[in-house]
């Protein structure tokens, strides 16, 4: 068996570029989180009947691209990804059934040594739209891009961690820096599986987030800023000979506001939307269709560990202690399925002897008073994007937190681009909002949680909590796995980082005509089979 990640890899200087990756990642995700909160329930049926060949469908979105490459691009489902989607196809994906990772323009992606090393094979035949090959050169372009810190790349903290070899044409080698990583085809199909053409990357970043050049289902016909964006068939799809993709046409418009998105599909004025309003989920599965989707993470305070008054363990639980995850639903009818754990309960790494204390007012007043008797009264700001739900639940908080002594709460709501510079870049928060998607806890909660991670924000360093993310890291055995993120449950529990307080939930709400809905990764969909019934 290959030895096991060290604790405490080597630290990477924090230079302009990567503390603007860093921003730049959770850019699309906090904005995302601005269309509202998580729901619950089961997935919509009626999206799996046979498609027609040809027709437009028209999906919404609840802001334009900045850009359309996959460099600053984030992953998120809510946000671009779709986009993504339609533009380059995946490399490879995590099956959300199987949490395997399988091929689809890539045609393996296998270990013979535990993690060392790494070998990706990719699918004969396949071009580019321009019609440039679809080869091993260009997948190693792309990954030394996004290593290089200049890109600015969002996906930076797996690229940088890997040697790119190209072996033949079809075949490149991959080499994990410093340690074996026998899960890194999690991070490749997660975080790098979106491939631009070389001929666009030659162009420079001013040009090619605008002309992109994909080897996906469609090809970007027109983009009208801030309005809408219009995709075409992909002549050359590496799929035509299968009808692939079904539509003729795919547009996205620009609609900000989550109930008019809802309204414009129930009256048949769109096709589709991707939601994680808790309320627009349950009023999809009474008036429209909603394919559902669950991931481990959800709705979080992050607590600051640099910074009073979190930098003090008994701050951080009298908070946790003073409110109830519960409570939330039943005040603000807002759909939230309450959480015990950054794990979903259903999923398979939860371990429901490990959750977070259930709510303890005597405890929660003790400990203030405590802190109180020594100078350290809990006083702070919560800050968060400044969108209708996420300021109903802090003021929410807010008015819990006022039934106690000795601790006082002010809401700090920013717009989006404000937020993510005080959070991600100065760092300048002492509580806030964040939302995690995780299909898999690679490699997303070794870059947020892991104390010497470029992405770590909360400053959260916590010996066991290190030994079992890198133990999660290091084996692909389920048994292993789910012992180690068992581990990473009680720490959490333990020293309380943050508190997890809605499970995550999104769905794509679509109207009667859709078909061809079929998810991957954290919820995006394969744009190739969407289609309208035959």
């Amino acid at each position: 068996m290959a030895s096991r990640p060290t604790a405490h890899p080597p630290t990477h200087r924090r230079s302009p570029g990567r503390l603007a990756a860093v921003a730049g990642l959770l850019t699309l995700a906090l904005a995302a989180s601005a269309c509202g909160g998580d729901g619950s329930g089961k997935a919509g049926g009626g999206n799996t009947a046979p498609a027609k060949s040809g027709g437009t469908l028209t999906m919404l979105a609840v802001q334009d691209s900045a850009s359309l490459d996959p460099f600053r691009v984030s992953n998120v489902a809510l946000a671009d990804e779709p986009r993504m989607a339609a533009l380059y196809d995946p490399l490879f994906v995590i099956d959300p059934k199987t949490r395997s990772v399988t091929p689809h323009l890539g045609e393996s992606l296998t270990t013979a040594d535990n993690g060392a090393t790494w070998t990706m094979k990719l699918r004969p035949g396949v071009v580019f739209s321009d019609g440039t090959p679809f080869d091993a050169a260009a997948v190693k372009l792309n990954y030394d891009t996004h290593a290089n810190p200049a890109t600015r790349s969002v996906h930076i903290a797996v690229a940088i961690g890997m040697k790119t070899e190209v072996v033949d044409g079809l075949t490149l080698k991959l080499t994990p820096l410093g340690a074996p990583n026998p899960n890194l085809d999690r991070a490749i199909a997660s975080e790098l599986t979106y491939i631009m053409a070389p001929s666009a990357i030659a162009k420079g970043p001013d040009t090619y987030g605008a002309e992109p050049i994909g080897a996906g289902p469609f090809v970007l016909k027109a983009w009208t800023r801030a309005s809408e964006q219009d995709f075409d068939r992909n002549p050359t799809y590496w799929q035509k000979d299968k009808g692939l993709p079904k539509l003729d046409r795919l547009v996205i418009k620009n609609v900000p506001d989550i109930k008019q998105q809802f309204n414009t599909v129930k009256a048949g004025q769109a096709d589709l939307f991707l939601s994680s309003d808790g309320r627009v989920l349950d009023q999809a599965r009474k008036d429209l269709n909603l394919a559902e989707f669950k991931t481990d993470g959800g709705q979080i305070v992050q607590f600051n560990l640099r910074k009073p008054p979190f930098d003090d363990l008994r701050a951080r639980k009298a908070l946790t202690l003073a409110l109830d995850p519960a409570d939330i639903p039943k005040t603000l009818n807002n759909g939230y399925v309450p959480a015990k754990s950054v794990f979903t309960a259903a999923g398979p790494f939860a371990d429901p002897a490990v959750v977070q204390p259930a709510q303890n007012k005597a405890e929660a007043q003790r400990l203030l008073d405590e802190l109180a008797a020594e100078g350290k009264k809990v006083d702070f700001a919560y800050l968060v994007p400044q969108n209708p739900s996420s300021i109903a639940v802090a003021e929410f908080m807010q008015s819990r937190l006022k039934e106690f002594q000795n601790i006082s709460m002010r809401i700090e709501p920013l717009e989006i681009g404000q937020y993510i510079v005080k959070y991600a870049v100065q760092r300048d928060y002492q509580a806030t909002l964040t939302q995690i998607w995780a299909v898999d806890p690679e490699p997303m909660l070794y870059s947020y949680w892991q104390s010497q991670s470029l992405f770590n924000l909360s400053g959260w360093n916590n010996p066991q909590a290190d030994a079992a993310l890198a133990a999660g890291r290091a084996s692909t055995d389920p048994a292993v796995r789910k012992q180690a993120y068992a581990e990473l449950q009680k720490a959490i529990v333990a020293d309380v980082p943050l508190w997890a307080y809605a499970e995550s939930d999104t769905g794509v709400v679509y109207g009667s005509k859709v078909t061809g809905i079929e998810h991957y990764n954290a919820g995006v969909f394969f744009m190739d089979r969407l289609g309208l019934k035959a």
